[in-house]
């Protein structure tokens, strides 16, 4: 049952990617977009096989199968309703989007967040929510599917037609009289799917307080991708348009797809501590281009106005701004990787000092029952073990 419920989701994953090349008028170069998402129904098949009777290995493959379906069944919809190839099956494949496939996607995922890493809920009353928000997207999902409304086909990612105005179709399945009154009043349960995120992000919290050793390393790779997830999505969304906003959007996406990457990392407990060596780092880098990217447009600004009269207009300020860059990198990235050590690792900074400080004392001491006693301090205060002693031959 596992091996085959593994196969079929990376069938229909990679399957789909595949055939989205039949549709290059829709994706154009876009498409190799999909490939981020492959992970999740590449991690989700792997978690099955390896962890029976966790849930979360199968969310994760059906989230990654259906990510890759709905890329397929768009460019096939556009292709047979907006760009009149006559395919058939047009209007199906854009009921289903419509109806069934975002709502389903935003189920999946609220449900493996709120019982990661264990596979269950955190409480009885997450619980009890949980099951609440799966019973308000399968209304959802019945409102969208029978509603009388427009359906709406989509546009192309590239090429003339990507900015045209969009194409609505009626919906073929919609119900009449009563029963389509009681359907517009189902669809209206989208309307708190904002309120249900947020049991997700409660869950996490609510873990992360409640959790010591391994599980809060599991959680912090979850947080710590989901903060690049977000920040990166939030770049591609105010990014003014251009090609730096389509190369932010494309970023949004991988890191998407490092999702299903961390929560696979930490269920597997793999390399599970490398977790604090990647937050300090990007928590350095981060600040660093930050501070270099600033220095480097201000001396661009400030000697061109200064040069100006000098140069006319030549590469100089460009230049020697370049120049002071690369000289700052290195004392800048000292400065700041010490702030950072300072004021999110206080442990290991205050670890880094008594060693520093237990290596000059070194220099100068001669008594052995002296330099045993420092050597005890030194690692009391850095190791911290519950018993420590020198033994000399």
């Amino acid at each position: 049952m596992r091996a085959a419920f593994a196969a079929l989701v990376c069938v229909i994953a990679v399957g789909s990617l595949a055939a989205d090349l039949l549709f290059l008028d829709y994706f154009g170069p876009t498409i190799v977009l999909g490939f981020p998402m492959l992970p999740f129904a590449v991690v989700g098949s792997v978690l099955v096989l390896r962890r029976a009777g966790d849930p979360i290995g199968w969310l994760l493959g059906l989230t990654g199968a259906l990510f890759q379906l709905g890329f397929l069944l768009s460019a096939y919809a556009y292709t047979s309703l907006g760009a009149s190839a006559a395919l058939p099956g047009g209007e199906l494949a854009v009921w289903f989007l419509s109806s069934f496939l975002a709502f389903a996607l935003f189920g999946l995922v609220l449900s493996a967040v709120v019982r990661f890493p264990d596979g269950r809920p955190p409480s009885r009353t997450f619980a009890i929510l949980l099951w609440i928000s799966v019973a308000l997207v399968v209304i959802a999902v019945i409102g969208a599917a029978f509603a009388e409304r427009p359906i709406t086909v989509p546009q192309p990612l590239v090429g003339p037609h990507a900015g045209d105005p969009p194409h609505q179709i009626p919906n073929p399945f919609a119900l009449h009289g009563r029963f389509g009154d009681l359907v517009v009043l189902a669809g209206s349960a989208v309307k708190v799917f904002p309120v249900l995120a947020l049991i997700a992000a409660a869950a996490l919290v609510l873990r992360f307080r409640r959790s010591r050793g391994v599980e809060r390393e599991q959680l912090r790779w979850l947080m710590y991708t989901a903060a690049i997830s977000v920040g990166l999505l939030l770049i591609g969304f105010l990014s003014p348009p251009g090609p730096g906003a389509e190369i932010a959007q494309a970023a949004s996406l991988i890191g998407i797809g490092l999702l299903p990457v961390a929560i696979g990392i930490a269920i597997t407990r793999y390399r599970l501590y490398d977790i604090d060596v990647l937050i300090r780092r990007t928590l350095i880098y981060a600040v660093l281009s930050a501070v270099l990217f600033g220095t480097y447009v201000g001396g661009v600004a400030l000697l061109q106005a200064i040069l100006a009269p000098l140069t006319a207009g030549s590469g100089v300020a460009v230049a020697i701004s370049t120049l002071a860059v690369l000289a700052l990198f290195q004392p800048v990235r000292t400065r700041i990787q010490a702030a950072v050590d300072r004021r999110f690792y206080r442990a290991k900074y205050d670890a880094e000092r008594t060693l520093d400080a237990f290596g000059a004392r070194l220099r100068d001491e001669v008594d052995l029952a002296a330099l045993q006693g420092e050597l005890l301090g030194a690692v009391n205060d850095t190791v911290q073990p519950a018993y420590a002693s020198v033994w000399l031959r």
